[in-house]
This record gives structure tokens, C-alpha cells and sequence, in this order.
């Protein structure tokens, strides 16, 4: 912006010897304060040396005092473990909380959190892409802020990078699947599937690592260590499900050492495929390794296997059950027992009437142990497997599955007891949920809950 003044004319008068003898004193005063900063040739401040007084002192924290980046999306857990940890909401019974509710601007689709020191950070994607975020203290009221970063494609779930109080979506690389959801390992290496199919890994100086692999375009990408990811790979539209966005289902569950592109495949389907854009992994039976949990189906039936993820082979499998009627979901591993026992938790059909199904290793099978039946946690055809997910919220030391119900117009609590599966609470979404039930822990171990609905609001539970 231009701005114009009107101006005396100045009249010149010849300077006094005292006013000159001034004027350079003041001139080499502030050549002294200003130092390399005033603008001046280095000869010039080469001949003043600034007082210690002159030092300016920082008004802001240097980037690397704020402690490491890390990443928040709406998967959770990077092992694909859809298990919160953490003990109970920040303020109280989740049967009791008073929720806080955000009017949006248009229909959302996925919801991340993080936790910062200066309260929680709660970002929303919208349907066209844009994001809104919002900080929460616990106890406070929301207040919308700025989540710098650059727009998302449509659909793609935002992955928030978090250093301290500052919070920005993650740079996703311009070549990486809109479905894709990187995962960061060490030296700062993103690792994520791009659009033509492959694993790929992106190193901080922008060297790019790819294995001989074809991998399920929509995959998510699991880490087992900082140095190895799993993915399903070998895509095949060998049977026309499409319970999850397209015909492709994948032959192999793989372990890929990154840097080296060492491939091993530690589960083949042959004839059957693997069901589902994501293994899942977690210690099932209880020997310190980590196995991967998969569902496994054909035209006529679907079942659940449990691999090792060293590749020494298949731990366990469970009955099948009829894939005419839909598909099976497979939500967390953990402590999910009535005295804490490791299950696996299941939602089966979760496209219609579907059912919570614990299931429990005995040998190498896996028996159903308990069951309710009442819920919906996926829309047939959708990516969003995120609307489900284990966690204790309501604070009686006990991990619960969070459901929505069979009209999406609530979230239930079902927990295993000493008498079977039962709905613990059952809380209000204020609409149809749209998008993924989001969850972040506080330094403090306490959680917060997040949805968003199809008719444009954020509801939160802290």
C-alpha cells in the first residue's frame, strides 16, 4: 500500500561545528547498537564493536528445543492395533461428561487428534479437502486455529506432524496414493504406497528407496521397527468383493527392511486372497513376538489367520463363516477378557447387523468366546475402517470395543465380562456418523474421543 504526505520545503541552513561534532557521535552510537544487522558494509562494522548490553535476547523457543516431531492420524496406531492405551476421560465418566459441539462447514470425512501442552488438537478434513482445526484444553472450550499446511485431496485422511504446542499437517509427497497413510521411521524416513502401486520410501534428502514389489494400492502401511514395515502386496481381483472401495484384494502379507529393499513374505493366500487393506499386528500368543492378524476369504467363506511375523509360519485360524453374508472386520488385540486375558475382537457382517465377536487362542485355533450382536462399523464400499476401536474411557480398568450402534446415530461401549458381551454405556452422536471415531492420550494418561457427522458437527468427549 502507497502512501502520500504533503511537505514543507526544507530550508538549509550551514551546520555549527558543535552540531556536526554531535551528529558523528550519535552516528557511531548507533553504528555500535546496530551492529551486522544496520545494513552497513563489513568495513564499516568492523570498526564498532557492539557492548554485551547490545546482545538481543530471544523471544521465541528454538525449533529444536521443542522436542522431537511426532505424527498423529486417523489409524491411530501405527501396528494397525486399533487399542488406545490410556486410563478413562480427562474430566470425568463418559456416561456423565458434557460434550463439546462444533458446527463445521460442510460434510466431513476423517477427524485426527494430538495432544499438546496447550490442550488438545482436534483437525477435521472436510469433503473438498480443506481442513479446520480446533484446540480444546481440558475443561476449556474450543477455539478454532490455524492448521498450516497444504490442502488434501478429497478423502485422504490428514496426518498432523506435532512438535510441542506447534501442529501442522505433514507434507505428504507428491507422488504418494491419496489412500495412502505414511508411516515415519527412523532418520526421519516417511515410508507410504504411491500412485502406481508401489512401496516406496522417502529419505530426508529426498532420495526415494522402492523394493520389486507390487502392493495393494490402497494399503496401509504398518511399521513393525524403525527399520521394517508390513504390507499386502501381490493385488489380485480374483473374487469381486468390494466391501472396501474396489474389486483388488492381495495374495502375500510382507516384511520389508527398508534402505536394503529386503523383501520377506511371511503369509501367502493361494487360492484364496487376503481381505482387507491392512494387516494387523500385535503379540496374540503371548511369546514376546509380535504376530499378524489377517482376514483370509474366498467366493464361499472368510476366516481369520494369525501368522507369525518373523515368517515361521501360520499360529492359528479361526472357524470360517459364510461370506455370502458379508465380510469380517477385525478391530484390536489386547487385553480384552474379563480378567484381562489377550483376545482378538472382531466386528462380523459390520456392513449390516453386525456383530462384536471376541475370540480367544486355544492351541492353534480361535474359538468365539463371547458375542452381541446390534452394530454398524463400516459402510459397504468405504475405506474407513477407523469407526470402531478398543479403549477404556469410561474409567472401570476395563477395555471396552467403541461401536457406533445399528443406526450410526450413537457410540456403545461393549465390554467382555464374567457373563459375556455387554453394552457398558451408550452415548449420543448428535447425527450419523461420517467419519472415523477418533481417539488421542495425554501425556497424563488420560483419553479423548472425537466423531464427526454427516450433518456437519464435531463431537467430543474429554
Amino acid at each position: 500500500m502507497s502512501r502520500r504526505a504533503t511537505r514543507e520545503p526544507a530550508v538549509l541552513r550551514r551546520p555549527s561545528a558543535v552540531l556536526i561534532a554531535a551528529l558523528v557521535a550519535l552516528a557511531a552510537a548507533l553504528i555500535g547498537a546496530c551492529g551486522a544487522d544496520s545494513g552497513d558494509s563489513p568495513a564499516d562494522i568492523a570498526t564498532a564493536s557492539p557492548p554485551p548490553s547490545a546482545t538481543p535476547v530471544p523471544t521465541t523457543t528454538p525449533t529444536a528445543d521443542l522436542g522431537p516431531v511426532t505424527h498423529a492420524d486417523p489409524v491411530y496406531q501405527p501396528d494397525g492395533n486399533r487399542l488406545a492405551t490410556g486410563l478413562g476421560l480427562g474430566t470425568g465418566f463418559i456416561q456423565q461428561v458434557t460434550t463439546k459441539d462444533i458446527s463445521l462447514e460442510s460434510e466431513p470425512t476423517w477427524v485426527t487428534g494430538a495432544s499438546t501442552p496447550d490442550g488438545d488438537v482436534w483437525a477435521v478434513a472436510l469433503a473438498d479437502g480443506t481442513v479446520v482445526g480446533y484446540q480444546v484444553p481440558v475443561a476449556g472450550q474450543p477455539v478454532e486455529i490455524d492448521i498450516p499446511g497444504d490442502r488434501l485431496v478429497p478423502g485422504q485422511p490428514p496426518v498432523l506432524a506435532v512438535q510441542g504446542s506447534s501442529v501442522r499437517l505433514a507434507t505428504t509427497p507428491a507422488n504418494a496414493s491419496p489412500n495412502s497413510v505414511p508411516v515415519y521411521l527412523a532418520g526421519n524416513r516417511a515410508a507410504y504406497v504411491d500412485n502406481l502401486q508401489r512401496l516406496t520410501v522417502l529419505e530426508p534428502n529426498g532420495t526415494l528407496w522402492r523394493p520389486d514389489l507390487e502392493v495393494l494400492p490402497d494399503s496401509r502401511v504398518v511399521q513393525i521397527s524403525p527399520e521394517q514395515v508390513l504390507v499386502l502386496a501381490e493385488p489380485t481381483d480374483r473374487y469381486p468383493h468390494s466391501s472396501l472401495g474396489d474389486n483388488l484384494e492381495a495374495n502375500t502379507a510382507v516384511v520389508v527392511t527398508v534402505g536394503v529393499n529386503e523383501v520377506q513374505t511371511i503369509y501367502r493366500s493361494g487360492d484364496d486372497v487376503i481381505e482387507s487393506i491392512a494387516p494387523l499386528l500385535a503379540d496374540v500368543n503371548g511369546d514376546g513376538i509380535d504376530d499378524v492378524a489377517l482376514v483370509v476369504s474366498n467366493d464361499r467363506e472368510a476366516w481369520i489367520v494369525v501368522a507369525s511375523s518373523t515368517g515361521s509360519g501360520v499360529v492359528a485360524t479361526s472357524d470360517p463363516v459364510d461370506r455370502l453374508l458379508g465380510w469380517r472386520q477385525l478391530v484390536a488385540v489386547g487385553p480384552l477378557g474379563p480378567n484381562g486375558e489377550t483376545e482378538i475382537v472382531e466386528v462380523l457382517y459390520p456392513d449390516d447387523n453386525g456383530s462384536v465377536r471376541f475370540l480367544s487362542l486355544v492351541g492353534g485355533e480361535l474359538p468365539v468366546v463371547a458375542t452381541r450382536t446390534g452394530y454398524r462399523s463400516h459402510e459397504f464400499g468405504s475405506r474407513n475402517l477407523e469407526q470402531v476401536l478398543a479403549a477404556d474411557v469410561d474409567r472401570d480398568g476395563h477395555i471396552e470395543v467403541i461401536v457406533p450402534t445399528l443406526d450410526r446415530q450413537n457410540i456403545a461401549g461393549v465390554r467382555h465380562g464374567p457373563d459375556g458381551a455387554v453394552d457398558m454405556w451408550s452415548r449420543p452422536l448428535g447425527g450419523t456418523l461420517a467419519t472415523n471415531i477418533a481417539v488421542l492420550t495425554r501425556p497424563d494418561g488420560t483419553l479423548s474421543i472425537a466423531a464427526a457427522t454427516v450433518e456437519g458437527s464435531l463431537r467430543i468427549w474429554q
